[in-house]
Order: structure tokens, then C-alpha cells, then sequence
């Protein structure tokens, strides 16, 4: 029975703060509040538990309701995501694969697994950070702009097979995984700082510890 695996792109697969601290230096000019924005979402990032970044799910989020609260200009907003969008696929901005990602990848695949790569990120400029990142030969399909979590619905209901075939991987619990769970698919949660929400089957600190689990899931020895 083939099995399906979703993987998420940013935080899960593509790993590393420059994306978001660009974004944060990007609008740090529009506002006096904003001037060390940068410095804020850094910690954040590194788990400090800032007040003002409570209902963010990761650092784009935390630079956008940041602006947005000192009244930024939407379209300035949209502008300095673009631009990191564009210098994360020209520069890399210090990102990186995890560790043995393609290796990974590929055994899955040989094991008849299928691999998707499921994201909100826009697909402009995905494909160069693929290459980027070594892992551009890695899934079978590329989901770009895919509206998660109500997106995940539609993303499903493309995978032929049972709810309990399917796998979904990622690193925030609402948008990743929360749906794929009520539809019955397994979920593993990439959870770094040990503080997200959700009730996945597996909760890991690193990709390379989910490794051994996805393998023994593939073979149907894990129980979820």
C-alpha cells in the first residue's frame, strides 16, 4: 500500500532565522518602534517567550504583526516579505537542509514512499531554493501558496488511498498538522523549543530525530 508523506518547507526542511530577520530589517525604517525589531524576533526565534510575539507561529508572523501594530503601510509590509522571499532564492540567507535530509528523502522513496512538499511560502523563487538547499530532487510533488491549514482539505482529497496512509510533517501544529489529525493521518511535529500546542503522534526537537520513526511508519511498526 503506497504511503504519503507531507512535508512543510519553512522550518521543517528549510531551517535557519535569516529569512525572517530580513523581512524584520526590511521594514525596520518605517517606524520608530521597529528600529530593533530585528534584535526582538531574533529572540524570539531563540525561545524567549516575548509578550508581543504570543500569537505568532514563526518569525514571519512575528515581523508582520509587529508592523502591522505600528500602523505600517500593508503594501510596505507585502514589499520587505517580498524582498526576503527574493533575497532567500538569490543569497540563501544562511539557510539550510536538516541534517542527512536527502539521504533521508531518497530512502523513503525507494521504500515506495511518495513525497510532497506542502507550503505557504510563495512559489516564486521555491525551486532556486530547493537547488539552494541540496534538496531540490527530493519530493515527488511541490505545493506552493497552498492556504494552510484550510488548504490541507484540498491537498488531502488529491491523495488517493486512506487517511491512515498518509504522514504530514511539520513545525507548526495549526497550520501543518491540525487538519491532516482530524482527518486521521499521522502527524509528526518538529517542535524545537519543546512549547507548541497539538496532540501529534510523534513530537521531536529535529528532523534527524524523526528519522528512525518515519522509516519504522513506512513499514507500518509504529502504531499510528
Amino acid at each position: 500500500m503506497e504511503r504519503t508523506i507531507i512535508f512543510d518547507f519553512d522550518g521543517t526542511v528549510c531551517l535557519g532565522d535569516g529569512p525572517a530577520l530580513e523581512y524584520a530589517r526590511g521594514v525596520a525604517d518605517a517606524h520608530p518602534s521597529l528600529a530593533d525589531l530585528e534584535h526582538r524576533v531574533a529572540r524570539h526565534l531563540a525561545g524567549d517567550a516575548l509578550a508581543e510575539f504570543a500569537g505568532a507561529v514563526d518569525g514571519y508572523q512575528a515581523v508582520q504583526g509587529a508592523a502591522s501594530a505600528a500602523g505600517v503601510d500593508p503594501a510596505r509590509i507585502a514589499a520587505a516579505f517580498g524582498g526576503a522571499r527574493r533575497r532567500l532564492a538569490e543569497e540563501g540567507l544562511g539557510v539550510h537542509a536538516p541534517a542527512g535530509f536527502a539521504a533521508f528523502a531518497r530512502d523513503l522513496r525507494e521504500r515506495g514512499a511518495r513525497l510532497l512538499l506542502v507550503t505557504n511560502a510563495p512559489g516564486e523563487g521555491l525551486d532556486s531554493i530547493l537547488a539552494l538547499l541540496g534538496i531540490d530532487a527530493c519530493f515527488d510533488r511541490v505545493i506552493a501558496d497552498a492556504g494552510k491549514p484550510g488548504g490541507m482539505h484540498a491537498v488531502l482529497d488529491d491523495i488517493a488511498g486512506e487517511a491512515s496512509t498518509v504522514l504530514s510533517i511539520g513545525d507548526i501544529w495549526v497550520n501543518d498538522l491540525s487538519v491532516p489529525h482530524r482527518r486521521g493521518a499521522a502527524t509528526a511535529l518538529i517542535d524545537g523549543h519543546g512549547n507548541q500546542p497539538g496532540t501529534p503522534d510523534v513530537r521531536v526537537r529535529a528532523m534527524p530525530d524523526l528519522y528512525m520513526w518515519v522509516q519504522r511508519w513506512i513499514e507500518g511498526a509504529t502504531g499510528a
